[in-house]
């Protein structure tokens, strides 16, 4: 018989053309899920890491496959099963996400063995709320391995390398595939591992990209409630998708709140119609900084067919950037990111093009409009124009009217062409004239800043030397206030409605101002109590190097008796031993530089997250490790592993440990032991450090948390002198968020303890 044969190594070649890489093949399994009506999918890697042992488990409760649909669907590469009938899924109706089906070689990509346990649910009428139970269950078992071992795939039967079984199952069960895939193709590294979880968080769009906006969050109305995100019929009960395992999220607090923005615009085009709209905002935050802010509206006709349908959200921040989980626009297709539009080093719209070619220019995107229907610009407004940092947002597209959008083969983004073109040019019209209309607002404040200066310089000269010139500008203007307030009671109390209308808009700019300073100064004084945390760290490092510098002199001296040894033997003994020295002081400086390193980082202080308490604490601990073994302290950390604190900096609790494990450390006897413990007691966050030694006397206790303080005359040769201000920094921290920090009664055989606690909420 003459046909075809076809070599094993397809897999391979499709799998490497198809799937580029094991985000894109996780990506598509998960679409698989979307497309069987499930639920909710969940994801778990274990031990991925280890290739051998490794392995990938993706479950999902949708309808499920029997034996058949098994095989026309999985087993037929490159099958037609989702290009039939009216591409939708049988039950709650949703467009399907894949067309190639190709999206089973994911499992290829990913392992050497794939197995399925699939249950399929019984019929259920297109429209129906929930998945009825399953009827059916099939096992399968593909062997990519021994696939690869055969010449051609007409040699798989009978080897064993696919098997498929089904049987008929009580009605008890529900219905779902859980596909178990192991060992792995290949071990997981720290980078693949990172740039999934980066990619998985924005798996599906940010909330503020597509909800509804908190009332108040805008100053004008926007084109949407909440955007459609997906072609799906009404009764849908939604979509979950949970990673677990080594692939967990964990605590990722994705920064997408609404309120962050300076503006904010929403646009559409409905390729039936030819309509094109656009809509832009300011924020409320933004018009209380720019009181003379305005929105923009547009509507024009481009005519039918001019592009595909898409609608979209931008969140723009001026002169502040987003954090690096969320920067960049977002493209989406029926719910799903498209990569690689929106990464960090992706540019699909040209801002950062424009911004490191920045000339003084008007933009020329908005050169397309007319310009009697748009607002005036600068001569110089290219000037003020930000890169990718500066907006969040999602472009929302549909496979039924996304006609010219073609996925490239390796599922990395849209074929070159009109359609995604005419999307990039109206989605950088918008943020243009996001930058236009800021630019211009911005110009009109600039004499009003400039007064501001002025204000400042004058209340220098007129400052003494006990007060600073802004703490005698927001007293006097607090006088003020004070003044028109009793102005305003008594006209009102006399009747007098016009003079206290006239007193209360005479007082607006006052109160303006004493806003703008409270502002200024709540968001800075975070920082100042980290650095001043810092400070006292760094002045130990600076002893810790010192101590280490006359370690290593000795440790050259001995290097140099070595060479006068005559025995050999002798003289390598000598000199193994100084090169251990060696490798532990230079542990020693790694260690502390890394604490450091993690202490002053940008991201220690840019964004609260729910952090673990233990992992903190013992980032610290590294940082006295020395001292502690000096000294032979017995250092017991029994924290909880799963204990989280309510959202802080980073380096806020690394500056509350730090502060408090170095009191316990300088003042603990030498044998001794400190006992760090955590617990969650009555809606708080308890953590208490005892330590043998000196003990404090409680009724004197809270002085010690006033500045200067010292208690210490003597410098430590680790940990330095006492600068009087640890506990006044860390009472700072933990006041900030409402908690309470006392010295306490010790437990038995210790001599000093003291506790803080955090409300959890």
């Amino acid at each position: 018989m003459t046909g075809f044969s076809v070599d094993t190594k397809l897999f391979q070649e499709l799998g490497e053309l198809l799937v580029a890489k094991e985000s894109t093949a996780l990506v598509e399994l998960i679409k698989n899920a979307y497309d069987a009506d499930a639920t909710l999918v969940t994801v778990t890697g274990v031990n991925l890491g280890n290739a051998s042992s490794g392995s990938i488990v993706v479950s999902d409760d949708g309808v499920g496959m029997d034996s058949g649909e098994f095989r026309r669907g999985f087993l037929t590469i490159a099958g037609r099963t989702k290009n039939s009938g009216d591409r939708r899924s049988p039950v709650f109706g949703r467009r399907y996400t894949g067309e190639k089906g190709v999206g089973r070689l994911a499992s290829h990509k990913l392992g050497m063995v794939v197995e399925v346990e699939s249950r399929k649910a019984g019929p259920a009428p297109r429209g129906a709320v929930a998945l009825p139970p399953a009827i059916s269950e099939v096992i399968a078992r593909i062997d990519w391995g021994a696939i690869e071992a055969l010449e051609t795939l007409d040699q798989i039967d009978g080897t064993g390398a696919v098997r498929v079984d089904e049987r008929a199952i009580p009605s008890k069960f529900s219905s779902g595939t859980t596909l178990t895939i192991a060992p792995l193709r290949t071990a997981w590294s720290d980078r693949i591992r990172s740039s999934f979880l980066r990619e998985a968080a924005t798996l599906a769009p940010l909330a503020a990209t597509w909800k509804k906006l908190p009332v108040g969050t805008v100053a004008e109305e926007l084109l949407f409630d909440a955007l459609p995100i997906r072609d799906q019929q009404t009764g849908d009960p939604g979509f979950e998708v949970v990673f677990g395992g080594d692939l967990s999220l964990g605590d990722r607090l994705l920064p997408d709140v609404a309120e962050g923005a300076s503006w904010i615009a929403e646009l559409s085009f409905d390729r039936d119609t030819g309509i094109l709209r656009i809509a832009l905002s300011p924020t409320k935050a933004e018009l209380r900084k720019y009181p003379s802010a305005e929105g923009f509206r547009l509507e024009t006709n481009l005519g039918p067919d001019a592009g595909p349908s898409f609608t979209g959200r931008i969140l723009q921040r001026s002169g502040k950037v987003w954090d690096p989980e969320v920067q960049g626009i977002r493209v989406f297709m029926e719910g799903f990111r498209v990569s690689p539009y929106g990464d960090l080093r992706d540019d699909w719209l040209g801002l950062e093009r424009t911004y490191l070619s920045r000339q003084k220019r008007q933009l020329t995107s908005l050169e397309a409009l007319d310009p009697d229907r748009i607002p005036a610009g600068l001569k110089d407004e290219e000037l003020v124009t930000q890169g990718n940092q500066a907006y969040m947002g999602g472009i929302f597209l549909h496979r039924s009217s996304s006609p010219g959008l073609e996925m490239v083969v390796s599922r990395e983004g849209f074929l070159p062409s009109a359609a995604f073109d005419f999307i990039t040019q109206w989605t950088r019209v918008t943020t243009d004239l996001i930058v236009r209309l800021g630019s211009v607002v911005r110009k009109e404040i600039k004499e009003i800043k400039h007064q501001q200066r002025l204000a400042q310089r004058d209340a220098g000269i007129r400052s003494d030397v006990n007060e600073t010139p802004t703490a005698l500008r927001v007293r006097e203007q607090a006088l003020h206030v004070e003044r028109s307030f009793a102005n305003i009671q008594e006209a009102v109390e006399r009747n007098d409605f016009l003079t206290a209308a006239r007193e209360a808009k005479e007082l607006q700019p006052n109160l303006s101002e004493i806003r703008e300073m409270a502002d200024q100064f709540g968001s800075e004084a975070v920082q100042w109590r980290v650095l001043a945390s810092l400070g006292a760290e760094l002045a130990a490092f600076v002893h810790e190097i010192n101590a280490v510098g006359l370690q290593i002199s000795a440790l050259a001296q001995e290097l140099e008796d070595a060479l006068t040894i005559d025995d050999l033997r002798r003289t390598r003994t000598a000199i193994r031993k100084a090169r251990q020295k060696a490798l532990d002081l230079a542990d020693r400086i790694r260690r502390n530089a890394t604490y450091l390193v993690d202490a002053t980082s940008f991201e220690g202080r840019r964004r609260r997250a729910r952090l673990s308490l233990r992992d903190r604490f013992e980032t610290v601990r590294t940082f006295f490790e020395s001292r502690i073994a000096q000294r032979k302290i017995t250092l017991v950390d029994n924290i909880p592993t799963d204990m989280r604190t309510p959202p802080m900096f980073p380096s806020e609790l690394s500056g509350i440990f730090t502060n408090l494990l170095s009191n316990a450390v300088k003042f603990s006897d030498v044998g001794g032991r400190i006992e760090v413990v955590a617990r969650e007691h009555g809606g708080f966050c308890e953590v208490q450090i005892s330590n043998t030694g000196v003990a404090v006397e409680l009724s004197r206790a809270r002085r010690l948390f006033d500045a200067f303080q010292s208690t210490t005359e003597r410098p430590d040769a680790i940990l330095g002198q006492g600068m009087g201000m640890g506990l006044t920094i860390t009472r700072a921290f933990v006041q900030e968020y409402g908690g309470e920090i006392e010295f306490v009664v010790p437990p038995d055989g210790f001599s000093t303890a003291i506790r803080f606690r955090i409300p959890t909420r």
